[in-house]
């Protein structure tokens, strides 16, 4: 299935990238947890990327982004952005 032409997420790795963020970034279970594969736009930034953010209550928002598509997610991935770092860069110098 497409959506505004392009295919459907899998709801499964969405759900398996939450999964990875709850237990590698240590997210409540009561804080949002939203995957968001979006389209950017930016000069330098990789055609499609994936947004992870988290709103938790009495908290400030908090967002990060893999470069790449949520297909393309991996669990190192997440690890990396857990330990602060940036995600499927290869080559990309899109700004944060």
């Amino acid at each position: 299935m497409q959506i505004f032409g392009r295919p459907k997420r899998d709801p499964q790795q969405v759900a398996t990238i939450k999964q990875w963020a709850r237990e590698l970034m240590d997210i409540p279970e009561d804080a949002s947890l939203l995957v968001t594969e979006l389209e950017c736009h930016e000069e330098g930034c990789p055609p499609i990327e994936t947004v992870v953010a988290v709103l938790a209550e009495g908290q400030p928002p908090r967002q990060w982004k893999v470069h790449r598509p949520v297909a393309e997610v991996t669990r190192e991935d997440i690890e990396t952005i857990a330990r602060g770092g940036h995600a499927g860069i290869q080559g990309w110098r899109c700004p944060d």
